[in-house]
């Protein structure tokens, strides 16, 4: 896959996740307001990490440096605040993707450290909305931010 391809493949599926992730947001909520600007800021800032993402994964591809790993820096902006939730998925879920049984094990607990850190902040279940939609919806979107996230892991080609 070329670099282009890539790149609009990843902000495609950035942009996915962040609507995804709203939906998601909204159907915890305690105090489901919604916000023009605040939904702006969800869908931008997944979009920039998706790009980022893909074009890390074009760059591998095409056998480039791994200083452009850097990028994916970007990707912090959706972790502050309400989505730091997502952190342990975004720094250690994506060695869940690699080959090696003790790096799985690391990304594994990365994820299942983010289910506690929601856990934590939720104080259980308290908006309502019920276990399987909480913790279930938090799961699959910790595993597409992972699978994303492998990228900062994964050797050249």
């Amino acid at each position: 896959m070329t670099i282009p391809r890539a790149a609009a493949a990843g902000l495609a599926l950035g942009l996915a996740w962040g609507a995804a992730a709203r939906v998601w947001m909204r159907l915890i909520s305690t105090d489901p307001e919604f916000s023009w600007s605040g939904t702006g800021f969800i869908l931008g800032s997944t979009a920039v990490c998706g790009l980022a993402f893909g074009i890390l994964y074009g760059l591998r591809g095409a056998g480039r440096s791994r200083w452009w790993r850097l990028l994916a820096l970007v990707c912090l902006a959706d972790v502050a605040g309400p989505g730091m939730v997502f952190l342990p998925a975004l720094l250690l879920g994506g060695l869940l993707w690699l080959r090696r049984t003790w790096l799985r094990l690391i990304g594994a607990l990365g994820i299942a450290g983010g289910v506690l850190l929601l856990w934590v902040v939720g104080r259980g279940d308290p908006s309502g909305a019920g276990l399987l939609t909480t913790y279930g919806g938090f799961l699959l979107l910790s595993m597409a931010v992972s699978a994303g996230a492998a990228e900062l892991y994964r050797h050249g080609r």
